[in-house]
């Protein structure tokens, strides 16, 4: 990937943990309990499993992949990832061929 646009992926994702870190703050400011999903609607609890998606796979190993640069590239394929997908999950791990096996896998493996 061009070294402009990893600069740009990473400017994305570092201000979307900004984001979703004040969104924390917030709702632990006003006393809400941001793992109650009982309460909330449907746009409600998808934001809250994007966030909790997001902090989970910016962990340290992420971190790693765009300071060495293997930022961009399929995990289990090795195989650049879309910009198109990128530009809609940042922080995707796998190309969109790769991810379909990866969950239909997971769907034959839950029965």
């Amino acid at each position: 990937m061009r070294k402009d646009r990893l600069a740009y992926f990473k400017k994305r994702l570092v201000e979307k943990q900004r984001q979703l870190t004040e969104e924390v703050g917030r709702t632990a400011l006003y006393g809400k309990d941001a793992e109650d999903d009982s309460i909330k609607d449907l746009g409600d609890q998808a934001n809250t499993a994007y966030t909790r998606e997001f902090f989970f796979e910016l962990g340290n190993g992420d971190r790693r992949l765009l300071r060495d640069g293997a930022f961009g590239s399929c995990e289990r394929c090795n195989e650049p990832i879309a910009e198109k997908r990128l530009e809609a999950l940042p922080f995707a791990r796998h190309c969109i061929d790769c991810q379909r096996v990866i969950e239909e896998e997971e769907r034959m493996a839950t029965g």
